[in-house]
Order: C-alpha cells, then structure tokens, then sequence
C-alpha cells in the first residue's frame, strides 16, 4: 500500500464540505445503538479553500465530491469500516467507529462506474485494494480528479475526544493532505518563427491505461493511449502567451492537461515514458519523452500528484524545460532548498562520438558553470574541456563557453554534452561513463556553491580523424570536404574533426550567396543513434540556428573539436544541381606562435547528372564536357540486399535495367567490375564484385574462379568503325547512360602533344581545370607496343592539382556511421616477395552498403562538385582487394597503347587490352593505362 509522502499538518488547500452517509459495509457490526454514534467518531476536515498557493493551480484542481473512509485492523488487516460520503453544506465529517487503533485509507472521487464501486464497497482486507485500478478515461480535465491518503496507526480516542497519528499530540479534527491519482501538464511551445499556421495542437502517447490504488497491484497496466488536442477541436486548452527570450516572436499555451499518473517500479524504463509530439502539420513534428531529474538517474516515472510546467522550443528536436512539483507544493523533493536554486532537466543523458545532450537548467545564482575536472567510471580525474567540448568556461566568461550559456538575469541556461577528443588513447571504439558537476555559485571560484552531478554515458565506435587540410606536407589527410544532398532533402550533415587543443580556434562562413541556401549550426545532432551502424535518417534533423547563442546560420565558431551541422533551407525544384560552399578558418597555436588555415566545404543539393568544368556537346570543341552522374554503379541485387556475401552477381545482359543501378549516396563504393573480356568469355566478363571482404575467404582474399582471360592478337574497341564492337556487350550503364570516355572509342586514343584526342575526353575536359595530356604509366612510355613508336604516348607526371580536395563526404550517409576498418592486401607489396597486409577503412563495411572517402572535384568559377569515392580495386591476377579507402579506381571506354615486356621469350607486358584509366587522390590524381582484367569502378555519364 502507499505510504504517507508528506507531514499531514502541513498539506495544501481541499475545498470540503458536508458528507452524509450513502452508504456502508460493515458498520453495522459495531455500531449498534445511537449512543455508540453519537460517543465514539472520528471528525474530519478538509482544508479551507486557499486556490493559488502552488503557482499556476486553479480551483478545479481542489473539487472533492465523494469521499469513501476505510478503516483497517492493525493485526488482521480486515475491514472494520467501509463508507462512501456525499457532499453537501459543511467542512466536518464525525465518522462513526469503535475506539481503538486502525489503518485508515481515503478516497475522494472515485469514478462514478458501477464495476469500480462495487470492488470498493466489496472491500473485506487490505489487500482488496491491490486489484483496483481506475481506468484511463477517468482522468482528464473535464472531470473531478480521484484521490488517494493512507494514514497508519490512528488511535480513535472515544467520546469523541478526537484521535492520536502515531501516537502523536491527540487532534480534534483529523485534516486531510489528500493525493491526486494524476498529473496536471501545462505546456508553453515557443519559437523564433510565427507557427501559427503550422502549429496544430499536441499529442501524447503512451499513456498508461489504468492508475492502480497501489503499488502491489495485481493486475498489468498497459501504455497504449493517446490523446491529441488540436487548436480546432479543443480550443479551451489553448492560450496565447508571451515568449520568454526576445528573439522568440511566438507562443502558444496548452492548459491544464490532466493525465493518470504514470509511476513506474523502474523509474529509468524510457519505453514506458509518455511522449509528447508538437503537431506541425506535413511538417516534422518533434517530440520528447516527459522525464524529472530524480537522483541518481533520470525518471521517466510520473508520480500521482505532479504538476509539471513544460517549457519547449520547437526546434529539431524539441528543445525542452520540464518543471516538477508538488500539485499543492513547491516540493523539496524537486527543487534544492533554501535560497539556492538549481534545477537541470536531466542528470544522466547517453551520447554518442557524434551526437551531443542538451540539458536546460535554471537558477538563481550569480555564475552557473561546469568544473575544470570530470570523472571517469574508475574515479580518474580528466579535464573537462578535454574530454567535452568547450563546456567548462573561463573567469573572464564564467557563464558562456561555446558549450554552454546561463543569462543570470533570466536564471535560465542550458549546455551541450558533445565529445571533444576520443573515449581512448589509441582512437578507436570504447564506451566511457564520466560524471561532470555543474555548479551555481556567487563567482567563478565556487563561493557557495550548490552543485548537481551529471552522469554522462559516452559510446565511441569506430576511429577519429584530423580536421587538418590538405597541402603539399600532409597529402593523405582526411578532413571533411563538402556535402550533398538529392533534391528533396534538406536535413542535417554532420561535419566533425579532431583539433588536439581546446584554444584552438574556428570558424564556419556562409557566404552572402548562399545565406538563402544553406544554413549552419553549432548544435549538435540530437539523432539518439547516430554515430553507430543504425543511425536514424537525417531528414528527421531538420538544422535550424541556435537561438541560446543567437546564431542567425550563416555563421558559427568555436573551440577544439571541430563539430557543426550543415542543412539547406529549401527542396530542389531547379531541375538541375544547386552548389554553395562554407567557409571553415581554423586555427593552429605552436610555441605561442598562431598559424590561420582556411578551406572550403562544397555543398551540393541535386542527384542529377552534370557538368562541372565545361559544358558543351561537340567533341573536339574546347569547351567539351560530360554530364557525369554523381554516384558509382552498382548490382541491383548489392543495392536491394546489401546483406548479402556473394562474391558476385552474374549480369543478364537482357535484363539490364533490372540488374545494375546507382547507389543511392555518393559515398557509397557500388560494386567492382572488369572492363571486358574476348567475346568468347562474355559471361565471365559480365559480373559485378561485392565491393569488400565479406567472406571472401582467408587471406590473401582472392576471388573464386576470377577470370584472366586476355585480349590477345588484336585491340577490340569499344565502338569499332569495323568487327566487334564491345560496347554492345559490355555496357552496362543503365539505359540513358554510357560509360565515359577518355579519348576515341573506335582507335587507340594516345591522349598526347596535342589536345585533338584529349578534347574527346569525358574524362579530362569534364573534371580538370587544365586537362592532362598523356599517360602516368611509364610503361607505355619506355616499352611502347608496337615497338615502332607509332603510338607512344607522352609521360604524365601527376602533381597536387587545385581544384582536387580528399577526405570526407556528408552526404546523410557517410557522416551518420562510424568508421570502422577491416583487413587488405596491402598492394605495395605485391612483387615483392612477402605479400603484405594493411587495414581498409570507411562505414558500414559488414555489407555492399560499404561508403568511403575520397576525392571531391570542384569548378571554382561555378561552385559546382562532385564526389568519387576510393573504393579501391581487384587486383587482376585474383581478384583480391587493394586500396579500399585510399583510391578510386574508374574506368574509361577508351583503349590506351599497349606495352610490351619479354621475359625469357614469354611476353608479360599489355601490347592488347590496355585501358585508359583514371585514379583518384589527392596526392596523384591521374590518367593511367591498365589492362582490362583489373576490377574497376565504373561512373557513368549521360548520353
């Protein structure tokens, strides 16, 4: 049974009047005479009407209309007494019983439902009251609330001297301190934005659908209710109010919600929670879990006789404040006593590497801060700002660090728990549970302090990069490069890198042209598992500008770990690619000496194919240039079963819209394919490769029954004037598209001394600012077949080029999952005796999903880009995989010049079947002849 919760001299306001007997269970057994009743009572009273001693209470939140009076046996337990009164004129009821010591049990309210109060006058022992539960429907603002005391050990004194608690001072008139069996919700929603047009009203779910009397009920409650309130159909509940900061221009209230109590035996069980979404319409709509702060871990249960005062700022997600006290109280249980105050919304939150918790708290206080120092689960001290980030401020800003703000004025705050650098020492996966403190003071110092320990779960997974640029001494550096979205997507990317020093500083630009385009965010993603391999989708987070630190998102700045969020404003409707980039400034401090990096970040919204460096449909023009799509080719049965670990998928040329498609992010690696194969060997030729290891067998990973088949005797070109033309077997674009060009389709393309084969290049004319004549691969050069030289190529030397960036891409993929590594021949090694091995990295790598790095091209004229993802190659003699995550291989149509090489009369070189090629990074991007058994990524361009 419940226990008494409060001191009962010291209850707020009951409105009681006289209660006249309706009806009885037992009386009879022990009051048989007039004299009896008249000699022996109990007298009691409600407390006089005093609406308004808790803030925001109304009279109706104090009706008692039924009261039944149970009084128990203090050894048996039976029920000695059983009365239901109904109210009339008066404050005192004299309830007739014997003298003695009993176990009393109050209900005010109780529902008027025939099955509920015949369990109630059915009452025989005390344990009666565990199978009694009052229906959901039974709370709600249109009725009067049912209540509930237990008082233990009453003396009934006879003669009607009054009654002893406890064996307490005698009492004349017993008062009553009774409990609501429910919650009163007031809601305030604001935001920056006028919503008044999309905003429709508020929905809770997961309500409980039964409040038993007690905690041992018998019975099983389930959280299956909903209940919607709507500006159209409940207009009653909602008011218009005034916002609480000045950069909020609307605010809606929602009034006196009245919901069962939802008490929980385990009061952390989130899926119990009741939820509550703000309805915007078509629009997103954002919800929260209503949780207290209750030590030492956050409750989502919701005592009987809670007020809670919600404050939410409609953002993605919802940014919330929620209040909790007593119904007739400002409670002690809720709020730190005295004069100082601080309450914070959560005091254990669980993050991830890329996801941050926002907690709100409020005071009244001078200064409220996060200490210099947290705590590990092993009691290791850490400095804070080195494991969050930017979170414990400075004496010359005690209340503002990048994140976190408290305006002592308002005695409103909130910060956000991000991870600054990673869990461990060797940058790789590890979960942490570090405990912070958050205290109020009178100054920085601590002077008086009221401090609230925060528990902060931390899960890591995968391996951490430098945000640091790329340049002439640091060529494989990985730092995030741009962000793509398709057309109708508009929801966050998520940038983040490693800088190793809280005083390092940085900042994020959106330029002037763009400002109407793109949008940026310091705020963290709220998506709950982002940074592991379930992440949720991006256009549920929605980026929308800070108002605590008043961004307005076209510019942000902060410390230490690089970590913001890039969205879009607006749908794609152009019919073609929209580009922008941001600005990112950083900083670099060294021996007190300051070294400023600047880099941009190029925003792409659009799947469509495009032109990047030049536009045109003339080949042999100057000004000719490619559509190029901006994602790999892959197996429709890779694409629809990722899952899967075949090595291959065999392609039915006759069903090939049914058996190739485009990935559907840049990111991702799609599959790895030969160019072709003699005619003979066809079907061979046409297969598409699982873009990892997935069992591939043990090391060195070579492919079952890979094929090696030759061109030998004579070049086949892929459309040939004259004989084969192997386009018509080995396209395998998608209708619409081809595979592109790096040269004539129909000849050996030299690509060299003069720019007449380079200009038919889908390749160089598309993507390359100066495009490169030649080839980088010396063999062609030194050992030219046929020996005469007539197809000598020149040699290509690659170099760093400007318009080519590597590392990172947000495409809503790539930026949501950890980056893991697996295990590949390292292709360096290769002919050289020991075949060595070396670890491929990039996200979801279990399965043909696999995204990674690479190279992102842009026109610095246009802003236009496109991404190619290092997806490595199979090597030709077997298939295995090298240079995951380190280059992109991709084919052209075009057939290089062949090279010859005689080892003891046996030739080892290409003279047959040596395909133009183009490699991407950063440190040697380049056009490559190789032979054609190599396994390949194909991009493909519009006809």
């Amino acid at each position: 049974m419940r226990e008494i919760k409060h001191n009962i001299y010291n209850r707020g306001p009951i409105i009681f009047l006289l209660l006249l007997i309706i009806s009885s269970c037992i009386d009879e057994t022990f009051i048989d005479n007039d004299d009896k009743i008249k000699s022996s009572y109990i007298s009691i009273r409600g407390i006089g009407a005093k609406v308004g001693i808790h803030p925001g209470t109304t009279p109706d939140d104090y009706v008692i209309e039924t009261l039944r009076i149970l009084a128990f046996d203090k050894v048996t337990e039976n029920c000695v007494s059983n009365v239901r009164y109904n109210a009339a004129n008066g404050d005192i009821i004299q309830h007739p019983i014997n003298p003695d010591s009993y176990d009393f049990v109050f209900l005010a309210n109780e529902p008027a439902n025939t099955l509920i109060i015949d369990q109630l006058d059915g009452i025989t022992k005390y344990e009666d009251l565990n199978d009694i539960a009052y229906p959901e429907r039974y709370f709600s603002s249109d009725l009067i609330i049912p209540m509930i005391q237990e008082i233990k050990n009453i003396t009934v004194l006879p003669n009607g001297q009054g009654a002893q608690v406890n064996g307490g001072a005698v009492v004349n008139v017993l008062q009553l301190g009774l409990d609501r069996l429910a919650v009163r919700l007031d809601v305030v929603l604001e935001a920056e934005d006028n919503l008044e047009a999309t905003f429709t009203g508020i929905i809770l779910e997961n309500i409980p659908n039964a409040v038993p009397l007690t905690n041992n009920y018998t019975g099983e409650v389930e959280r299956n209710v909903t209940r919607t309130f709507t500006k159209a159909a409940d207009a009653g509940y909602f008011s218009d109010e005034t916002p609480t900061a000045s950069d909020r221009s609307w605010a809606k209230g929602v009034n006196r919600i009245i919901l069962p109590a939802n008490e929980l035996k385990t009061v952390g069980d989130a899926s119990k929670a009741v939820t509550l979404i703000v309805g915007m319409g078509n629009n997103y709509s954002p919800s929260t879990q209503l949780k207290t702060a209750s030590d030492p871990t956050v409750s989502y249960s919701l005592p009987i006789n809670t007020k809670l005062d919600f404050l939410g700022i409609i953002k993605e997600p919802l940014e919330v404040n929620i209040k909790a006290s007593e119904w007739d109280k400002i409670g002690e249980d809720w709020e730190i006593s005295g004069t100082r105050v601080l309450n914070v919304s959560d005091i254990e939150v669980n993050i991830t590497d890329f996801n941050g918790a926002r907690i709100a708290f409020w005071s009244n206080m001078p200064v409220v801060r996060v200490l210099d120092v947290v705590y590990d689960e092993n009691g290791a001290e850490k400095v804070t700002n080195n494991i969050f980030n930017a979170l414990s401020s400075q004496n010359y800003a005690p209340n503002d660090d990048f994140r976190i703000r408290y305006d002592a004025k308002t005695g409103l705050g909130y910060m956000d728990i991000v991870l600054d650098r990673p869990n461990t020492d060797d940058n790789v996966a590890g979960d942490k549970t570090y405990t912070l403190t958050l205290s109020a003071s009178e100054d920085h110092a601590g002077t008086n302090a009221l401090q609230r320990k925060i528990i902060v779960h931390v899960k890591q997974e995968g391996v951490r990069y430098v945000f640091e640029k790329n340049a002439s001494d640091n060529l494989w550096s990985t730092p995030y490069v741009g962000a793509f979205w398709d057309d109708n997507e508009v929801g966050e990317r998520v940038i983040k890198g490693i800088r190793w020093d809280y005083w390092w500083n940085w900042t994020v630009t959106v330029p002037d042209e763009y400002r109407d385009f793109i949008v940026i965010s310091a705020s963290p993603s709220f998506d709950p598992n982002i940074g592991t391999d379930n992440p949720g989708d991006a256009e549920d987070y929605p980026v929308v500008p800070n108002a605590f630190r008043f961004e307005t998102g076209s510019s942000v700045a902060g410390k230490g770990r690089v970590y913001f969020r890039i969205g879009l404003k607006s749908k794609n409707t152009t019919g073609s690619p929209r580009y922008g980039f941001v600005n990112v400034h950083y900083e670099k401090s060294e021996n007190n000496v300051v070294t400023s990096y600047d880099t941009k970040l190029f925003v792409r919204q659009g799947g469509d194919p495009d032109y990047l460096m030049r536009s045109g449909s003339i080949r042999g023009a100057s000004d000719y240039g490619a559509k190029f799509s901006p994602y790999n080719l892959t197996m429709k049965a890779f694409k629809d079963t990722p899952g899967t670990t075949v090595q291959y998928q065999a392609i039915n040329y006759s069903n090939l819209a049914g058996e190739v498609d485009f990935v559907k992010y840049p990111t991702q690696a799609g599959a790895h394919f030969q160019w072709a194969l003699p005619i003979a060997n066809v079907a061979k030729g046409l297969r598409g490769y699982h873009p990892t290891n997935v069992n591939m067998g043990s090391a060195p990973w070579a492919i079952t029954g890979w094929p090696i088949e030759r061109i030998n005797g004579v070049n086949l070109f892929w459309n040939s004037s004259t004989g084969t033309i192997l386009k018509n077997y080995y396209e395998i674009c998608p209708p619409g598209y081809v595979r592109p060009t790096d040269g004539p389709e129909d000849r050996i393309a030299v690509n060299s001394y003069n720019y007449d084969q380079v200009y038919m290049s889908d390749w160089r004319m598309s993507l390359f600012a100066d495009p490169m004549r030649g080839d980088a691969a010396s063999n062609t050069v030194d050992s030219p077949y046929p020996t005469n030289g007539t197809y000598k190529p020149e040699l290509y030397t690659p170099v760093p080029l400007s318009e080519v960036m590597y590392g990172f891409y947000a495409d809503g993929f790539f930026d949501r999952r950890p980056i893991k590594e697996k295990t590949m021949v390292d292709g360096t090694t290769r002919g050289e005796g020991t075949l060595g091995y070396t670890k491929y990295r990039g996200v979801s790598l279990d399965n043909a999903d696999v995204a990674y790095g690479g190279v992102l091209v842009y026109n610095s004229n246009t802003s236009a880009s496109i991404f190619f993802p290092a997806a490595g190659r199979r090597w030709h003699l077997d298939g295995s995989l090298e240079y995951a995550g380190q280059t992109g291989y991709y084919w052209a149509s075009s057939v290089a010049p062949g090279w010859t090489k005689v080892v003891s009369g046996n030739e080892t070189g290409a003279p047959y079947g040596n395909i133009w090629t183009m490699q991407l990074n950063y440190a040697e991007p380049r056009p490559i002849s190789t032979g054609h058994v190599f396994g390949y990524s194909i991009r493909c361009v519009k006809k």
